[in-house]
């Protein structure tokens, strides 16, 4: 039901669009996007090996940043959005969370046209070379038969917990060589390999806190280690420490952003899929909760961008609304509980 829904409104989305865009001229703005894996193809996808979240092929990452450097775009660093952006421009930033070795793949692109781009990082998963726990989830029920549906459903009710809580859960039900990578598709960067690749002028490396740590899930003081623990380990294996985090699953409040803020952060991504507007000013508060487009490889990419170019969309309203409402369920007293369900599957 809910993916009808969000089919039918994606529809209507780029129908408007292209009247939007045909007799409107569009807003200046940020636009930033948000990436997770890159796949070579299709068979690659269909080997299981991680969820594949957002579906992105190295041919559709491609297309993107050609279309929107074809129609005047700007892709902009980290550095640009620190000094402040202008009025009277059009900017994008491509950013890529988590910490996957696939993200490699983006380099040849990035360096053929060149772009810059952001990497988040969990770091303890890149010093551990430990998977991360939705793609252990993922591959272990899927295994098993367990419908996708289901799976995503119990995704969501781990959500609810600190990461060490869930990775508990996940090692007691698959034992704990689950989190072992397979193959290159699924492993996280290797610190030599980290810091290789923050050595290119088109990288910048970012925080994702040490663990993939929902920031919301956790208190004041675990907050704090997080993103510090994080920001020291980067540090370490790059040679410089990250200006910006990406909350990870967006979980952020005020209270978080100034722990951030306190930690030497001047730029904070969120999930939130709406345009940045300009002028964008150095230290303002909005620097701490950009906006990011999530494009997805199961429908035509060039017609989503074309569709986030929009300024009257209906999509990430029923996003917002939907996540709002679905993090107020989980946090009920019997959400934690819930969670459990993925050990009777």
């Amino acid at each position: 039901m809910i993916r009808s829904l969000q089919s039918l409104i994606r529809s209507a989305d780029a129908a408007i669009a292209r009247l939007y865009l045909s007799h409107c001229a569009e807003r200046d703005s940020l636009m930033g996007f948000l990436f997770h894996s890159l796949f070579r193809g299709e068979s690659e996808i269909g080997k299981n090996h991680i969820d594949p979240l957002q579906r992105t092929t190295v041919d559709q990452f491609r297309q993107f940043v050609e279309y929107y450097l074809h129609i005047g775009y700007r892709f902009v660093d980290l550095d640009d959005i620190a000094r402040g952006l202008p009025a009277g421009g059009k900017y994008a930033v491509i950013t890529f969370d988590d910490g996957y070795y696939n993200n490699t793949r983006a380099l040849p692109i990035l360096q053929e046209y060149d772009v810059p781009a952001i990497f988040f990082i969990c770091s303890d998963n890149v010093r551990e070379n430990r998977c991360f726990w939705w793609d252990v989830l993922y591959r272990e029920l899927i295994d098993r038969g367990v419908p996708r549906q289901t799976i995503y459903r119990n995704g969501l009710a781990q959500k609810t917990l600190t990461t060490g809580e869930i990775e508990s859960r996940l090692a007691g039900r698959f034992g704990s060589r689950a989190f072992a990578p397979r193959g290159d598709i699924d492993r996280p960067f290797s610190p030599s390999e980290l810091r290789d690749f923050a050595q290119s002028r088109h990288v910048r490396i970012g925080n994702h806190t040490a663990g993939h740590a929902i920031l919301t899930n956790y208190p004041p003081e675990q907050v704090r280690s997080q993103v510090q623990s994080a920001q020291q380990a980067l540090r370490e294996m790059t040679g410089a420490s990250p200006i910006a985090i990406a909350y990870p699953n967006g979980g952020y409040n005020p209270a978080i952003a100034m722990i951030c803020r306190d930690l030497g952060l001047s730029i904070g991504f969120t999930t939130q899929q709406r345009k940045n507007p300009l002028p964008a000013q150095p230290q303002a508060a909005g620097q701490m909760a950009l906006g990011r487009f999530c494009l997805h490889g199961s429908s035509p990419i060039l017609t989503q961008c074309r569709t986030c170019r929009s300024d009257l969309q209906l999509y990430p309203l029923m996003r917002d609304g939907y996540v709002s409402l679905r993090r107020r369920r989980h946090s009920s007293p019997t959400a934690r509980q819930d969670a459990a369900v993925v050990a009777s599957v």
